[in-house]
């Protein structure tokens, strides 16, 4: 059971769509039963507890900052370091920012710190394949407004999970341009082309 607050606690946001959030990136079946106060979780033993821990965390949310513990980490968790000076542009207006980077790629992320005049930890559940795609998109926005700020940190997002899915060869390559034109090309209008690269390749692409 729950209380009437966290029940608006998942009902909260676009469309009241927290439990749909929760739901996708379980992979678990959950249902809100508002009148009764409980949420309903179905699926397997690590379905049910990781969608447990993701209502846990956007119930918590309105309290202020998550504190993430290392029980937290699940298979299912990174953690990147945001600087103070863009938190704000990652964020967007009411979070809307960080509600597009999850919708794309169902993923679950929250702030974890409350000391606004250092780097601010980004938690982000999810798949593999999602969390590095939120990653990489974040980072994309951070290098937007701080350029060189993923140089700093290349080695270290380059070597995270390494090898850690299924087929034991997940990695990251990468390439450097010559100059923004090139980078101009290889992006394409809108992005364009760098989306087609993804769809083609079927590898996460970001600039």
């Amino acid at each position: 059971r729950i209380t009437a607050d966290d029940a608006a606690a998942l009902t909260f946001g676009a469309g009241g769509r927290t439990v749909e959030r929760i739901a996708r990136v379980s992979e678990a079946e959950v249902e809100l039963l508002d009148k009764d106060l409980v949420l309903e979780m179905r699926g397997t033993d690590l379905q049910r507890r990781r969608a447990k821990k993701y209502a846990n965390i956007i119930m918590k949310q309105r309290m202020g900052p998550n504190v993430i513990t290392d029980d937290f980490e699940d298979g299912d968790l990174t953690v990147l370091s945001v600087p103070p000076d863009v938190v704000g542009y990652v964020q967007g207006q009411g979070g809307s920012v960080l509600r597009s980077i999850e919708e794309e790629w169902g993923t679950l992320m929250v702030f974890i710190d409350t000391d606004l005049s250092k780097a601010q930890r980004l938690a982000i559940f999810g798949s593999i394949r999602g969390r590095r795609g939120s990653e990489l998109k974040v980072l994309s926005a951070v290098e937007t407004k701080m350029s060189g700020y993923f140089a700093s940190v290349r080695e270290m997002i380059i070597s995270r999970d390494k090898y850690k899915d299924p087929t034991a060869t997940w990695g990251t390559d990468t390439m450097t341009f010559r100059d923004e034109g090139e980078i101009s090309y290889a992006l394409g209008k809108q992005g364009g082309t760098r989306k087609k690269l993804e769809r083609s390749s079927g590898a996460i692409v970001q600039y």
